[in-house]
């Protein structure tokens, strides 16, 4: 008989059993149940961490941001250094619910003025203004 692992965690986590007690509940071996649920973490601090995901995310990057030192960064190449300050632009960015590039282009005017199937174009065969040119079948090209 397989170890029902759901209900093994719940007698586990919320019932306090030992192993020995759950596999007597489920008719299986001590060992059975340990070799099923041992490396498996608590279902309740699964649900913590993904409830609180952002807050721990954010305290860990505070953490990384405040190890590094002014030494780290001059000691940097530039390239490095470039990657480093453009991510951290973009996921600045990110959280403030702006584009992190393009934000320029409305995309559903570039999508309109894509072909459609073998060659086909949409009703609308003109580009939306600002996008002349941006079609390789334009003129201004």
């Amino acid at each position: 008989m397989p170890v029902n692992v759901p209900e093994a965690l719940k007698l586990r986590h919320e019932n306090n059993l030992s192993y020995s007690q759950i596999g007597a509940i489920q008719g299986v071996s001590k060992t059975a149940i340990c070799k099923a649920i041992k490396d498996l973490p608590n279902p309740n601090d699964v649900s913590d961490f993904i409830d609180n995901r952002s807050d721990i995310f954010a305290a860990q990057q505070l953490r990384v941001l405040q190890a590094i030192t002014d030494d780290d960064i001059k000691k940097a190449r530039l390239a490095e250094k470039a990657m480093f300050f453009g991510v951290l632009y973009d996921k600045e960015r990110v959280n403030r619910g702006q584009a992190t590039s393009y934000n320029m282009v409305d995309i559903r005017a570039l999508v309109q003025a894509m072909p459609v199937g073998s060659g086909v174009q949409q009703e609308n065969p003109e580009p939306p203004s600002g996008l002349e040119g941006v079609r390789g079948d334009r003129k201004g090209e």
